[in-house]
């Protein structure tokens, strides 16, 4: 998705300018989610418990692997004992879902997927069609407990809106160093010193945590702005060109907000420190 390549790049870029001015610095490079990361870091770590923190957590919310939580709930539409990781995820979009009156959605998810089946025969959504697809989105409807997540018949959950950043916080958590500049799909710092992060040919001094959202990741027409970000009362797409980018005290939040804000919304009252950074207001 060209929304991680652009992270990504940016990342490869700072981390070259910086190596050269301080040659202390250290840069560690894997893969997460089929994405490049990177870790840009002072002092000698350990990366052993934090990347099998992410190991973990990856392989409960991933929906590339059908074993995995995620897909097992979406699969049956109920999931018994779910795993800590997918209840931290529902609480933490529940939260954004109520701050953002509902702008913020996971159960999209199916409507998203019906409607990359349909712009992949040619046909196009008809509006009678996406108002009644729409009535399975509303993570209102979704219940869940140490004991036990329920969907309603049709819906599915996806946290792409947060989880990258999610990865990226489970990562920091998990992950001890006196300075890093973390970029799990989105950024994080640790340690009081600032980064340099660009955005748009735009430098940033990053002490927190940082996240960009577009459009142009995954286009489901060529002939229209459909594409993954959806707002789940329109079932419409912003322009793919669009970028946003959001500043916050976490990655996961940052993550999900750069969503809200993509796709029309704002940033809620109760995330008075959270930021936009681009596109510039």
């Amino acid at each position: 998705m060209k929304r991680r390549h652009f992270l990504a790049t940016g990342a490869a870029a700072v981390g070259l300018a910086s190596c050269r001015n301080d040659p202390e610095e250290m840069l560690w490079k894997g893969i997460a989610m089929g994405t490049e990361v990177s870790v840009k870091y002072h002092g000698k770590p350990s990366f052993k418990n934090a990347l099998a923190a992410v190991k973990n957590a990856e392989e409960v919310l991933t929906l590339w692997s059908g074993d995995s939580s995620l897909s097992r709930l979406n699969e049956s539409g109920s999931l018994e004992n779910p795993p800590d990781v997918l209840l931290d995820c529902l609480q933490k979009s529940r939260e954004l879902h109520e701050a953002t009156g509902g702008t913020f959605d996971p159960t999209i998810h199916s409507f998203l997927e019906w409607a990359k089946s349909e712009y992949e025969v040619g046909r196009t959504p008809k509006e009678a069609e996406v108002g009644e697809r729409l009535k399975r989105v509303n993570f209102d409807l979704v219940e869940f407990s140490k004991t036990k997540i329920s969907l309603l018949p049709g819906m599915s959950l996806s946290f792409n809106a947060i989880a990258q950043g999610y990865l990226t916080d489970v990562f920091v958590e998990n992950f001890s160093t006196t300075s890093a500049l973390v970029n799990f799909g989105e950024y994080r710092v640790v340690g009081d010193h600032s980064w340099p992060v660009e955005v748009k040919g735009r430098t940033h001094k990053l002490a927190r945590a940082l996240a960009v959202s577009s459009g142009s990741g995954q286009r489901l027409s060529a002939t229209s702005a459909a594409n993954h970000l959806i707002h789940p009362k329109t079932g419409k797409s912003p322009p793919p060109k669009k970028v946003v980018a959001v500043e916050a005290a976490e990655a996961w939040l940052a993550d999900g907000l750069s969503t809200v804000v993509a796709i029309g919304g704002e940033i809620p009252g109760r995330y008075s420190s959270a930021r936009v950074l681009y596109p510039l207001r």
